[in-house]
């Protein structure tokens, strides 16, 4: 049987967003096994990846140091150790690797492990000439202007496949939560995941308005639950520090308490997850769950709006910001209406035969025509 290795070493968003070409290589080469080398610390959300049959664990901070010692001190055994770690991630070459990534250590990776490379480059992991996709990715990161692709369809053209459309939702893992979490989901409706974080503190909300959309939420939901989810345990104090104990009964503070795994399941229990840009925002769309993201700072909806269906997503529309969507998300939820304040635009997402695409609430969901424009002229075997 063929083997295949699917690299991705970015963040868990990324790792989310490389669903749909994962979908796409699957459903191209039936034939082939799939494998997944991504970041240590994501190794939980990679085993949850429809198709993956086996996931591959690196190391970045171990491999830095390598780098640097070789640097250093060319010396033999430096050399040795690099083959015995590359022995230990997988005995045989593969067949083909596919690297979603245009950062040398995942290009090098590739040409180590496997035979043949697909990815961002031309001419293997020491060329400079881009693939038309890595040029057009390059292109969106510094110039930030783009042509309404998003960066999961991106990946789809990368290595070679056309987008697949809708994306199937994937099941939580079978994992047990801490006993005081395990009554989310059970009582009371609906719950509401929280993502008080980022993985960059310019995405951060201010906790005083986590704060004030908190209260505002559960005095129009009365039997409404909140849980707050993420890694910034300082943050989700923050914010509840001021409540008073009627509100705080009805939020459950899960942030920096669960793994990767735990937290799928936790989200898959709610029945809306509200945050900005960030991976677990992701998580929570490739769960199924309904999502609305607040898009500010570098985020744009066009390039990372969670993928699939009944998403929404609050784009401010300058760097600055004097006002936040706290009521009218609030409204959104409950009575499906989208006044976006001012200063910010208000999108919905859709898929179809050329990936994921939002359009401004309450006017046409016709597809935008540059994204099939862009396919013909960077993929025309494909379109």
């Amino acid at each position: 049987m063929p083997r295949a290795l699917v690299i991705q070493l970015a963040r868990l968003g990324d790792l989310l967003q490389s669903l749909p070409v994962l979908t796409q290589l699957r459903a191209h080469h039936p034939e082939t096994q799939f494998d997944l080398l991504c970041p240590s610390h994501l190794v939980q959300v990679g085993r949850l990846l429809p198709g993956i049959k086996k996931v591959l664990e690196w190391d970045g901070a171990a491999w830095q140091r390598r780098a640097m010692a070789a640097q250093q001190d060319m010396r033999t055994e430096h050399l040795l150790e690099v083959e015995t770690m590359l022995a230990a991630l997988t005995p045989d070459r593969y067949d083909c690797a596919y690297v979603l990534n245009q950062h040398r250590r995942a290009l090098v990776a590739g040409s180590l492990l496997a035979r043949e490379v697909k990815g961002p480059f031309l001419d293997g992991p020491l060329g400079e000439t881009l693939t038309p996709w890595a040029a057009y990715v390059r292109d969106v990161a510094q110039r930030r202007v783009g042509r309404r692709v998003h960066l999961a369809d991106a990946f789809c053209g990368l290595c070679g496949v056309s987008p697949p459309g809708p994306v199937a939702a994937f099941d939580p893992p079978a994992v047990p939560l801490p006993d005081d979490l395990e009554l989310i989901g059970r009582q009371g409706a609906p719950w509401v995941g929280l993502i008080v974080g980022a993985g960059e503190t310019e995405r951060f909300v201010p906790t005083d308005v986590w704060r004030r959309w908190v209260t505002s939420f559960l005095a129009s939901e009365p039997r409404g639950r909140i849980v707050l989810v993420g890694t910034e345990r300082e943050r989700a104090a923050e914010i509840q520090a001021p409540l008073s104990p009627s509100i705080l009964g009805r939020i459950w503070d899960a942030t920096g308490r669960t793994s990767l795994s735990q937290l799928a399941v936790i989200l898959a229990r709610c029945h809306r997850v509200v945050g900005s840009d960030t991976g677990p925002l992701h998580l929570a769309a490739a769960l199924g769950r309904p999502v609305i993201g607040w898009y500010f700072a570098r985020a744009r909806v066009h390039e990372t709006g969670p993928y699939g269906f009944h998403h929404v997503v609050w784009q401010a529309e300058a760097v600055k910001r004097d006002t936040w969507p706290v009521d009218e998300t609030i409204a959104a939820m409950r009575e499906h209406t989208y006044h976006a304040p001012i200063g910010w635009s208000a999108w919905t997402s859709h898929c179809d035969a050329w990936g994921a695409y939002y359009s401004p609430v309450g006017q046409s969901t016709v597809p935008p025509s540059e994204r099939e424009a862009l396919w013909h002229e960077l993929e025309p075997a494909l379109s």
